[in-house]
């Protein structure tokens, strides 16, 4: 299954957290898509603005950062973490 976990992080302490999960038989960029919307929904936070470092930090590090100034709307948190927690790809050894 793919699953990601979400932080709001404010002063260094982590004041929200929410994992969402995907099991369909779509792409695994569908499935990022539908679990960040369900992350921002769950939230109740705007979809922050996604530039291409974004794409950088989850292709390389599959985690990405948003911070307050991503957001449009106001946020009561310093930053935004979203880490993938399993790709639900599966590796035969």
């Amino acid at each position: 299954m793919y699953i990601l976990w979400a932080k709001a992080i404010k002063n260094n302490k982590t004041i929200n957290s929410v994992d969402v999960g995907n099991n369909e038989n779509i792409t695994q960029e569908q499935k990022l898509k539908k679990c960040l919307s369900e992350v921002f929904y769950k939230l109740d936070i705007s979809v922050p603005v996604w530039i291409q470092k974004h794409d950088k930090e989850f292709a390389e590090f599959k985690k990405i950062i948003f911070f307050k100034d991503d957001f449009v709307d106001e946020v009561n948190f310093d930053k935004l973490e979203i880490d993938l927690i399993d790709d639900g790809i599966k590796v035969n050894k």
